[in-house]
């Protein structure tokens, strides 16, 4: 049976059961739905990767959007070719199977596969996003959504122009959907992906409004028009879910304070943040793609101008991934000093090793709900309210899993970001990859012993493929 992940950025449960009886596509799911444990950090990049390879972040090394570049001490993005595990399309690809992967995070550059690669968030603007090549000539209405550029834009509108902001959210909803069904019409396939993002941005921006509702409403209308066309065994799945945002805690504040960062320019990096916010408030959002605004962007993004990464003892990566670079033999100080700071008596932190290279440790933070981290070096407090164009809405633990199909049953068993994998696979009547962290999940009516199998990065062994190809025979049989 072929295979369809939809994925709904950020979809947050506690909304998803609130509303679910006015969700009439979501809810021909809720028979087989659970609560997904993310990642940690509960973060797309880490997340969304860990769905589609099986295995936890310290085996695919992808963590944030961003990374250090300890011996050129810079903060560069992340791309597809720093995942270390394969994706479902790579393993698929080795039994001959054909995928349509689109709007995924974390897939540019789009690879070249047995099938169409339409890749997600961190395509910059202009590049190319589709693998093959000519693929994009069918994609000519297609809507691209890049991070920071067309992120902050939309922050901004959200306060004093929501529908804006909403039309530009369904348009990116409505072309994920026309590209998933005119590809998948047109193409042979047997595994096809779909992500939606608008979720995930509705709630940071526009936490507990009536917008996030009708975002909601508007995904479960397109997952009714993919499902009207095309045959498969379906699943919902989401990176993480959400919560209200009430603090902010700015790290690299509190870090400087303490006497960890070597701040650079104080007084111009706090101009230009006080210059920047009030123009792009009167700017259209294309303004934001100009060559010198995404170099500006980018470089506020990157702290070039904020912090001397070489001089200093620790700082604040990013609030996404709310992960600490610290110099390596400092892991337990910088550890000790986070998990005592308290708000109200409250202890805010806890923290964990993830990595260590060269000079620097990789630390990651779960924080208390409620709570935000920012990494911005303003200069100012270390925990306050959040302000006008502040994130309302902050990334929970737990997200969303939800099955629909014919061999498919209600379940009760806990599940996590990495089962997705492996329970495509078998799924697909092939066996899971032995690499792999996570389960099978146990939701199908007649599904087989699972077999596992050592899988290769990017393809098999000739006798490998012969024997994978001998168990998914076998596997096809028992279940007629």
């Amino acid at each position: 049976m072929r295979s369809i992940v939809i994925g709904v950025d950020g979809a947050e449960p506690s909304l998803l059961e609130k509303w679910i009886d006015e969700l009439p596509n979501f809810q021909k799911f809720y028979p087989c739905y659970a609560k997904m444990e993310s990642t940690l950090p509960p973060s797309s990049a880490p997340a969304w990767t860990s769905i589609v390879t099986g295995v936890k972040p310290e085996k695919h090394g992808i963590y944030d959007f961003f990374y250090y570049d300890d011996a050129k001490d810079e903060i560069k993005v992340v791309s597809s070719r720093m995942r270390r595990m394969p994706a479902l399309w790579n393993l698929l690809d080795s039994v001959g199977k054909r995928s349509i992967v689109i709007n995924v995070p974390l897939t540019y550059p789009p690879e070249r596969i047995n099938g169409i690669i339409v890749s997600g968030l961190l395509t910059p603007p202009g590049e190319k996003f589709v693998e093959p090549a000519e693929i994009q000539d069918l994609l000519s209405d297609y809507k691209m959504e890049h991070l920071i550029v067309d992120d902050l834009p939309i922050r901004m509108a959200a306060q004093y122009n929501p529908e804006k902001v909403m039309n530009l959210l369904n348009e990116w909803i409505e072309s994920r959907t026309r590209a998933a069904i005119r590809l998948m019409k047109k193409f042979p396939w047997d595994f096809g992906m779909v992500v939606y993002r608008a979720t995930d941005l509705v709630q940071h921006f526009m936490w507990g409004r009536d917008e996030v509702f009708e975002i909601y409403k508007k995904i479960d209308g397109e997952i009714g028009k993919i499902m009207e066309n095309f045959r498969a065994n379906y699943f919902i799945v989401s990176d993480h879910g959400f919560y209200g945002v009430k603090k902010n805690v700015f790290l690299n504040n509190f870090l400087y304070e303490k006497g960890y960062i070597v701040a650079k320019g104080k007084p111009k990096s706090v101009k230009m943040g006080k210059i920047l916010m009030p123009l792009l408030h009167h700017m259209p959002r294309k303004f934001t793609h100009l060559p010198f605004m995404r170099k500006l962007l980018f470089s506020l993004a990157f702290k070039k101008n904020l912090i001397d990464m070489e001089k200093s003892l620790a700082f604040c990566l990013s609030s996404s991934s709310r992960a600490i670079i610290c110099k390596r033999g400092m892991e337990e100080e910088i550890k000790k000093l986070l998990e005592e700071l308290e708000d109200g008596g409250k202890r805010l932190m806890k923290i964990e090793n993830a990595y260590s290279t060269g000079k620097i440790s990789y630390l990651i933070s779960e924080l208390q709900e409620e709570y935000a981290i920012m990494d911005m070096l303003n200069f100012g407090d270390v925990i306050s309210e959040p302000e006008k164009f502040h994130f309302h809405g902050e990334h929970a633990k737990y997200g969303i899993f939800m099955a629909y199909g014919e061999n498919i049953s209600d379940f009760e068993h806990q599940v996590s970001v990495t089962d997705v994998a492996p329970t495509l696979l078998h799924s697909m009547n092939l066996p899971v990859a032995s690499h792999m962290d996570g389960d099978v999940i146990p939701l199908f009516k007649h599904g087989g012993k699972v077999k596992k199998v050592d899988w290769e990065k990017f393809g098999l062994s000739s006798s490998e493929r012969k024997k994978l190809r001998n168990i998914a025979s076998s596997l096809r049989k028992r279940q007629r």
